[in-house]
């Protein structure tokens, strides 16, 4: 009786259990609340105050999470900002969000140094219309080789670019270096 009902409750977990496709919702909403405080595209506008409120609450929470695993949610991601870094785990995902870019033309490259993760990644555009484009995908194999891949984004001028990438492995991990730059 034991067996049947274990049998009956994993066969329960493995019909109820629904395979997430990768896509840039998570920094989608993220991209909304941005164009909400920028109000309408102005490709004149100065960067500065945007800038300014944002690393006020970068600078607390990387204070908190240090910008690793425990960053909730999406990241920012500066043009010509820098690297940033992290290691995914598990199934989990991680997601990178820029302010809107002044510049048409933007290479976003992906470092993956350490790791065997089997890990996917979608590149995607959203504009002041709220409208969200897929842009690019890439799939980093399931071995331990190192690789970095760029992407060059054209035609984003006014347009914030999500970075989405999700671990497709359970027992691997997945460490890289993202940074997105202007051309």
């Amino acid at each position: 009786m034991k067996k049947i009902i274990t049998i009956v409750i994993i066969a329960l977990f493995a019909f109820s259990y629904q395979a997430e496709a990768q896509n840039c919702n998570q920094g989608k909403k993220l991209a909304e609340k941005t164009w909400e405080k920028w109000g309408p595209w102005k490709p004149n506008i100065q960067l500065i105050p945007f800038k300014a409120e944002v690393e006020k609450i970068k600078n607390v929470w990387n204070w908190i999470a240090a910008n690793g695993g425990a960053t909730i949610g999406p990241r920012f991601l500066e043009l010509d900002g820098g690297n940033e870094s992290g290691s995914i785990t598990g199934q989990t995902k991680s997601t990178f969000v820029t302010p809107p870019s002044f510049d048409n033309k933007v290479e976003v490259t992906i470092n993956k140094y350490d790791g065997k993760a089997k890990t996917g990644v979608v590149i995607c555009v959203q504009g002041r219309n709220g409208v969200t484009t897929q842009k690019a995908t890439y799939e980093f194999p399931n071995n331990k080789n190192g690789k970095v891949k760029k992407f060059i984004l054209n035609n984003v001028r006014g347009k914030i670019i999500i970075v989405a990438m999700k671990n497709k492995s359970v027992g691997n991990k997945f460490k890289y270096r993202i940074n997105a730059k202007k051309k």
